[in-house]
């Protein structure tokens, strides 16, 4: 026994491991594209423009490299904020993970690598899945000036006080 310390190397970030920002441009793509076509939420792209699609997929890009180690500034708006009215459920989640294991195979992504991903994105999902879709709100409500959004008809999401929101919510909601 030597009376060294075991050295504590530091692991490259996730997105040095993933391959850096062109690699993780690729990946996000292609779950994207995979996206468009799964039969449960294809319908999501159906009417966005391709400008839309390709901010879309930037912000994407931008969120996962800031997130995971990398120099890009993820501009977008918070999870909760940029999903909120879209009436994502479960079916929707599930769907998006299907996409993903798909894109890990096509990718031959390492199992430690495919936990880590997933590890991640499975935080957000709180911020992501359960909110009402805001067509049925408006239209559920005739008296709604849909301008003032949901909260104006007492329809909140996520419900105040959820702890589970707090990481993902901004500090004032827009």
């Amino acid at each position: 026994m030597t009376d060294q310390q075991p050295s504590m190397e530091k692991q490259p970030s996730l997105y040095t491991r993933l391959g850096g920002y062109d690699a993780i441009y690729q990946f996000a793509g292609a779950v994207l594209r995979k996206t468009m076509g799964h039969p449960a939420i294809g319908h999501i792209w159906a009417h966005m423009s391709e400008s839309t699609f390709q901010k879309e997929h930037i912000n994407f890009v931008d969120f996962l490299s800031e997130h995971w180690g990398g120099s890009a500034k993820y501009r977008g708006r918070d999870m909760v904020t940029a999903h909120r009215g879209m009436g994502l459920t479960e079916v929707h989640w599930q769907a998006v993970l299907d996409c993903l294991e798909a894109c890990y195979d096509d990718y031959g992504l390492a199992p430690d690598l495919r936990k880590e991903v997933n590890d991640f994105l499975i935080k957000f999902k709180p911020a992501v899945i359960g909110s009402p879709s805001y067509r049925d709100v408006v239209l559920a409500h005739p008296e709604m000036d849909p301008a003032k959004g949901m909260k104006s008809v007492g329809v909140f999401w996520p419900k105040p006080g959820k702890s589970s929101q707090k990481q993902t919510t901004p500090e004032s909601e827009n």
